[in-house]
């Protein structure tokens, strides 16, 4: 019969690990909440269950902070703080952000075993007999006791011959001194017991003991002045200096700075939680040679180029770097004559000059299409620098597909956020993986999730926004 298990309940908190400095020794972290899966559907990890503190920030959490699906650390949770920005004090019901603090550990590394095989077998030699060869002295033998039962024994060849009788050994001579052992006198017997001295009966100063008297002890001994004594509290619970017992470390003792605003030298890392150890899936797609990772890149410099140069003249940046050449501005229609002229071809716009470009090769599934996240910059306009995101995927046929884009300046991010790629990441544990992007505005942040489903990627999630 066809069988059909029950679907899998997954409770899995995802969050991003923040840092400055380095990764093992980190100078400043946190942990943002982002999304929490339960009950088959995401929900706002920093506002799920806030009572006060939110679900995913439980003291005692482990989150196991990965790149891409690979496991590179674990954050032991130590407490939770709920942070309010100047900008939301200033409402009438200020809102703020939660954020988890704790203890970064990088995983054990378990050390190679040094035992090899020896090259030469060891060897068990024997004698071949029961008798005792001056090499055999240190080895353990069994012999029969000195005045034992006298017996037969049999000899090897399995004739049975009698064994010499040992003659008793003589008693020692009388000691005058050596204690001896004497049988205690049946009370029924008829022998006069011998009297039991008395030792001590006539020293007026030797103690006894008497049982105390119950009436006695519960009333309270009185002084002459009238007083009572009055015994002592010994109950812990009225100790003013009994320690208290709290689950997680006290703020004095965690030796990780909280980690404020959002530092220039910022590091960001997936960090999940999931009340089940599952099976390892990375992610990463290894670059085949350097001259596909140097072919791939080019394919998506043509690809963003154009829309760069769109974004400019569409929002009239100009250049900040006098000797820098803007794109060329469309050259505008003259009107038709009866001379027939020759067309001359419109000259190509050049290039606009890139920076801090990244790329990154994934399988977001098994057997799944490459996927590639392209981030780039230009830092030659008045509204500072452009930011550009693509995700591009290779389709069977070997062209590169664009699934998602997003152009924004410094000066319009309140219009259009920048999406600062964070990682690939299984949020529901469905090995299946999701985009993580960051979409930073002027004075505010949200975390999204996006799904390559289709040609086009679709948001699953989006979390508040955190000032």
């Amino acid at each position: 019969m066809h069988k059909v298990e029950a679907p899998q309940k997954v409770t899995r908190a995802m969050g991003v690990y923040e840092w400055t400095g380095d990764m093992s020794k980190p100078t400043a972290a946190r942990l943002v909440p982002v999304t929490l899966f339960i009950n088959g559907h995401f929900e706002d990890a920093g506002v799920y269950l806030a009572r006060p503190q939110p679900f995913a920030l439980q003291t005692g959490l482990v989150y196991e902070v990965d790149q891409a699906g690979k496991a590179v650390g674990t954050l032991n949770l130590d407490y939770a703080k709920n942070i309010v920005t100047r900008r939301s004090a200033t409402d009438d019901n200020p809102v703020g952000a939660w954020y988890g603090y704790g203890t970064f550990v990088l995983p054990s590394a378990t050390p190679k075993s040094k035992l090899q095989a020896s090259a030469v077998l060891p060897v068990i030699t024997s004698t071949g007999n029961d008798a005792v060869s001056p090499a055999d002295d240190d080895k353990p033998h069994l012999a029969r006791r000195a005045g034992g039962e006298t017996g037969t024994t049999t000899s090897p060849s399995g004739s049975s011959t009698p064994a010499a009788t040992t003659t008793p050994s003589p008693a020692p001579p009388a000691d005058s001194d050596r204690p001896t052992l004497s049988r205690r006198q049946d009370s029924a017997s008829n022998a006069p017991a011998s009297p039991t001295p008395t030792v001590g009966a006539d020293d007026s100063d030797r103690p006894t003991l008497r049982h105390r008297d119950p009436v006695d002890s519960a009333k309270p001994k009185k002084h002459e002045d009238g007083g009572a004594v009055i015994p002592l509290d010994t109950s812990l619970n009225n100790d003013p200096n009994r320690p208290v017992m709290r689950r997680g470390k006290p703020l004095g003792e965690v030796l990780m700075a909280p980690l404020t605003g959002v530092p220039a030298d910022l590091h960001q890392a997936v960090a999940i939680s999931d009340a089940v150890t599952r099976e390892e899936h990375v992610f990463t797609r290894d670059w085949a040679s350097n001259s596909e990772r140097a072919a791939t890149l080019a394919e998506l410099e043509a690809l963003a180029q154009p829309r760069i140069a769109s974004y400019i003249a569409t929002n009239q940046l100009h250049l900040t770097d006098p000797t820098a050449q803007p794109p060329a501005a469309p050259v505008p229609a003259r009107p038709r004559s009866n001379v027939r002229r020759t067309t001359q071809p419109a000259l190509a716009a050049p290039p606009v000059p890139l920076t801090n470009e990244e790329i990154s090769g994934y399988e977001l599934t098994y057997g799944g299409l490459a996927t590639f996240v392209y981030t780039v910059e230009t830092p030659l306009f008045s509204g500072g620098p452009v930011y550009v995101t693509m995700v591009a995927q290779r389709l069977p046929a070997g062209n590169l597909q664009v699934a998602f884009a997003s152009v924004t300046d410094a000066a319009h991010l309140d219009r259009t956020p920048w999406f600062r790629f964070v990682d690939a990441v299984d949020p529901d544990g469905s090995h299946r993986a999701s985009l993580l992007f960051e979409l930073r505005a002027q004075s505010s942040r949200q975390f999204a999730l996006y799904r390559l489903i289709t040609a086009n990627a679709e948001q699953t999630f989006a979390t508040g926004i955190i000032e």
